[in-house]
Protein backbone atom coordinates (compact mmCIF):
# COMPACT_ATOMS: atom_id res chain seq x y z
CA UNK A 1 0.00 0.00 0.00
CA UNK A 2 3.01 2.70 0.66
CA UNK A 3 3.95 1.87 -3.11
CA UNK A 4 0.45 2.58 -3.94
CA UNK A 5 0.09 6.12 -2.01
CA UNK A 6 3.44 6.91 -3.34
CA UNK A 7 2.09 6.95 -6.89
CA UNK A 8 -0.84 8.28 -5.84
CA UNK A 9 0.73 11.69 -4.11
CA UNK A 10 2.54 12.11 -7.53
CA UNK A 11 5.88 11.38 -6.26
CA UNK A 12 6.23 14.00 -3.37
CA UNK A 13 9.63 15.67 -3.42
CA UNK A 14 10.42 13.60 -6.73
CA UNK A 15 10.78 15.73 -9.68
CA UNK A 16 11.13 14.38 -12.96
CA UNK A 17 14.49 14.08 -14.99
CA UNK A 18 14.84 16.95 -17.52
CA UNK A 19 14.28 16.36 -21.48
CA UNK A 20 17.90 17.41 -22.07
CA UNK A 21 20.54 16.79 -19.72
CA UNK A 22 23.55 18.70 -20.43
CA UNK A 23 26.76 17.61 -19.27
CA UNK A 24 30.36 16.73 -20.05
CA UNK A 25 29.22 14.23 -22.30
CA UNK A 26 27.11 16.61 -24.26
CA UNK A 27 30.40 18.77 -24.85
CA UNK A 28 32.15 16.13 -26.28
CA UNK A 29 29.48 14.62 -28.28
CA UNK A 30 29.40 18.50 -29.69
CA UNK A 31 33.82 18.44 -30.44
CA UNK A 32 33.06 14.76 -31.63
CA UNK A 33 30.41 16.49 -34.41
CA UNK A 34 32.75 19.69 -35.34
CA UNK A 35 35.45 17.32 -35.49
CA UNK A 36 33.99 15.27 -38.00
CA UNK A 37 32.07 17.91 -39.76
CA UNK A 38 35.60 19.40 -40.57
CA UNK A 39 37.29 16.17 -41.62
CA UNK A 40 34.24 14.48 -43.51
CA UNK A 41 34.14 18.13 -45.15
CA UNK A 42 37.31 18.39 -46.43
CA UNK A 43 37.22 14.37 -47.24
CA UNK A 44 34.26 13.56 -48.67
CA UNK A 45 31.65 16.89 -49.12
CA UNK A 46 34.29 19.36 -51.29
CA UNK A 47 35.62 16.60 -53.43
CA UNK A 48 31.89 15.34 -53.81
CA UNK A 49 30.92 18.49 -54.72
CA UNK A 50 33.69 19.77 -57.07
CA UNK A 51 33.45 16.35 -58.46
CA UNK A 52 29.49 16.54 -59.29
CA UNK A 53 29.81 20.46 -60.19
CA UNK A 54 32.39 18.63 -63.13
CA UNK A 55 30.50 16.51 -63.89
CA UNK A 56 27.64 19.49 -64.78
CA UNK A 57 30.39 21.49 -66.13
CA UNK A 58 30.88 18.41 -68.56
CA UNK A 59 27.51 17.77 -68.86
CA UNK A 60 26.80 21.12 -70.13
CA UNK A 61 29.71 21.39 -72.31
CA UNK A 62 28.34 18.04 -74.56
CA UNK A 63 25.26 19.71 -74.37
CA UNK A 64 26.74 23.15 -75.51
CA UNK A 65 28.61 20.50 -78.77
CA UNK A 66 25.55 18.81 -79.52
CA UNK A 67 23.81 22.15 -79.77
CA UNK A 68 26.40 23.35 -81.76
CA UNK A 69 27.13 20.14 -84.05
CA UNK A 70 23.30 20.06 -84.45
CA UNK A 71 23.41 23.40 -85.98
CA UNK A 72 26.13 23.24 -88.06
CA UNK A 73 24.93 19.86 -89.06
CA UNK A 74 21.50 21.59 -90.09
CA UNK A 75 23.33 24.25 -91.82
CA UNK A 76 25.06 21.57 -93.88
CA UNK A 77 21.65 19.87 -94.86
CA UNK A 78 20.22 23.21 -95.51
CA UNK A 79 23.42 24.18 -98.16
CA UNK A 80 23.31 20.38 -99.67
CA UNK A 81 19.66 20.69 -100.47
CA UNK A 82 20.26 24.46 -101.95
CA UNK A 83 23.05 22.63 -104.40
CA UNK A 84 21.08 19.75 -104.85
CA UNK A 85 18.38 22.31 -106.23
CA UNK A 86 20.43 24.07 -108.08
CA UNK A 87 22.16 20.55 -109.87
CA UNK A 88 18.58 19.52 -110.14
CA UNK A 89 17.26 22.74 -112.25
CA UNK A 90 20.96 22.58 -114.18
CA UNK A 91 20.10 19.13 -114.99
CA UNK A 92 16.53 20.25 -116.33
CA UNK A 93 17.56 22.97 -117.94
CA UNK A 94 20.11 20.55 -119.80
CA UNK A 95 17.97 18.05 -120.84
CA UNK A 96 15.82 20.86 -122.15
CA UNK A 97 18.47 21.82 -124.17
CA UNK A 98 19.68 18.61 -125.31
CA UNK A 99 16.37 17.69 -125.84
CA UNK A 100 15.96 21.23 -128.09
CA UNK A 101 19.08 20.54 -130.15
CA UNK A 102 17.74 16.77 -130.76
CA UNK A 103 14.91 17.82 -131.68
CA UNK A 104 16.82 20.71 -134.26
CA UNK A 105 18.90 17.81 -135.50
CA UNK A 106 16.12 15.34 -136.08
CA UNK A 107 14.24 18.18 -138.21
CA UNK A 108 17.58 18.82 -139.92
CA UNK A 109 17.85 14.92 -141.14
CA UNK A 110 14.53 14.57 -142.02
CA UNK A 111 14.38 17.86 -144.45
CA UNK A 112 17.07 16.29 -145.66
CA UNK A 113 16.03 13.12 -146.13
CA UNK A 114 12.92 14.68 -147.45
CA UNK A 115 15.18 16.42 -149.91
CA UNK A 116 17.12 13.80 -151.31
CA UNK A 117 13.86 11.74 -151.80
CA UNK A 118 12.31 14.55 -153.73
CA UNK A 119 15.60 14.65 -155.97
CA UNK A 120 15.43 10.95 -156.27
CA UNK A 121 11.84 11.36 -157.11
CA UNK A 122 11.90 13.95 -159.58
CA UNK A 123 15.13 12.15 -161.29
CA UNK A 124 12.81 8.82 -161.84
CA UNK A 125 10.00 11.24 -163.24
CA UNK A 126 12.40 12.20 -165.26
CA UNK A 127 13.63 8.99 -166.42
CA UNK A 128 9.85 8.03 -166.67
CA UNK A 129 9.05 10.74 -168.99
CA UNK A 130 12.13 10.11 -171.42
CA UNK A 131 11.28 6.92 -171.79
CA UNK A 132 7.29 7.21 -172.07
CA UNK A 133 8.07 7.71 -176.14
CA UNK A 134 10.29 4.82 -176.51
CA UNK A 135 7.22 2.84 -174.83
CA UNK A 136 4.74 3.95 -176.61
CA UNK A 137 6.83 3.55 -179.88
CA UNK A 138 7.32 -0.02 -178.96
CA UNK A 139 3.75 -0.67 -178.10
CA UNK A 140 2.35 0.66 -181.29
CA UNK A 141 4.87 -1.77 -183.23
CA UNK A 142 3.51 -4.36 -180.62
CA UNK A 143 -0.29 -3.42 -181.05
CA UNK A 144 0.37 -3.49 -184.38
CA UNK A 145 1.78 -6.93 -184.75
CA UNK A 146 -0.42 -8.32 -182.24
CA UNK A 147 -3.32 -6.75 -184.32
CA UNK A 148 -2.56 -8.35 -186.95
CA UNK A 149 -2.15 -11.71 -185.10
CA UNK A 150 -5.58 -11.93 -183.80
CA UNK A 151 -6.95 -11.12 -186.97
CA UNK A 152 -5.07 -13.45 -189.16
CA UNK A 153 -6.13 -15.92 -186.35
CA UNK A 154 -9.84 -14.69 -185.89
CA UNK A 155 -10.11 -14.76 -190.20
CA UNK A 156 -8.19 -17.70 -190.59
CA UNK A 157 -5.36 -16.52 -192.74
CA UNK A 158 -2.61 -14.87 -193.07
CA UNK A 159 -2.52 -10.69 -193.15
CA UNK A 160 0.89 -9.31 -193.54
Amino acid sequence: MNLHLVLLSGGAGHKPPPLIDIDATALVQLGLFLFLLVVLSKLVFKPYLALKAERDERTEGAREAAKSEEADATKKLDDYEVRLLSAQREAAFGRAERREEGEKAAAKRLAEARAKTEAKLQEARARLEKSIPEAEAELKKHAEQLSLDIASQVLGRQLS
